[in-house]
């Protein structure tokens, strides 16, 4: 295949699942929007108004980029992983191997599809969010940084959920069990500076404390992790989350039969 060739079967890919997750908005991004709404309805605004400045800033300000982050990696991962284990039980997905289309371009347009959602949910919540806070974005590159890496981030890890998915409940069992706990212990609803010996240190070994700060510190220019820590943390996983994918995709694993 050549140049030409190559992007239009990216395109396509790229298209057919903006398209299923477009049509079908009130699964795929309503969801993420009600979940931020209630958030920021009952911490941010019933249980918030009471509470001090958290880091020199109002509770709900502090809330919000955790929330935002959420929207975005949920939603990467849910879309790549769903989008994936469907093409695997529909045998979409042989047509592609028996194309001449290589590993590395199907891991890209599903990993495109799926950041595309994840920014999508994330704008949808910042929309939401900004006639009830004063959230500013104080470092627009940075927040930019974090946000695509950890979509592309959540879009891999989706894949390689979905190559071992055997069932649609195994699609969820990832997020259910894993992403979900490492965001709300990761630093989304406290400082992790405020908590005591040894939990302070033991988060540390949560990723999704260094690029919850680092977002946070993008908006809000406050945090407790070095921002080196972030821009080092975050593309060194996601380039070896994304490898696992591709390697899983290239050798075939639970693909071919």
């Amino acid at each position: 295949m050549n140049a030409g060739m190559y992007w239009n079967a990216y395109q396509g890919l790229v298209i057919k699942q903006v398209r299923r997750f477009v049509r079908s908005w009130v699964q795929s991004l309503l969801p993420s929007v009600v979940t931020a709404s209630l958030f920021m309805l009952i911490f941010g605004h019933f249980v918030g108004r009471d509470l001090a400045a958290v880091e020199g800033v109002p509770y709900a300000d502090f809330l919000m980029p955790g929330l935002i982050l959420f929207a975005v990696v949920s939603n990467a991962y849910s879309n790549t992983t769903l989008a994936f284990f469907g093409a695997r039980l529909q045998r979409h997905i042989e047509e592609m191997l028996v194309a001449p289309m290589p590993a590395w371009l199907i891991v890209a347009g599903f990993a495109t599809a799926g950041v595309i959602r994840g920014l999508l949910a994330g704008a949808l919540v910042a929309a939401l969010a900004l006639p009830f806070t004063s959230l500013e974005v104080h470092h627009l590159a940075s927040g930019l940084g974090v946000a695509v890496l950890s979509a592309l981030l959540f879009s891999f890890a989706g894949l390689v959920n979905g190559v071992f998915a055997r069932n649609f409940d195994d699609t969820s069992l990832v997020n259910t069990f894993i992403l979900t706990p490492l965001m709300y212990l990761g630093g989304v609803f406290y400082p992790i500076s405020r908590l005591p010996s040894p939990w302070a240190d033991v988060s540390q070994l949560n990723p999704m404390v260094h690029i919850v700060d680092g977002f946070r510190y993008a908006l809000l220019d406050i945090g407790d992790s070095s921002r080196a820590s972030t821009f080092i943390v975050l593309p060194l996983i996601t380039c070896a989350v994304g490898g696992l994918a591709w390697w899983l995709i290239a050798r075939g694993i639970r693909i071919k039969s």
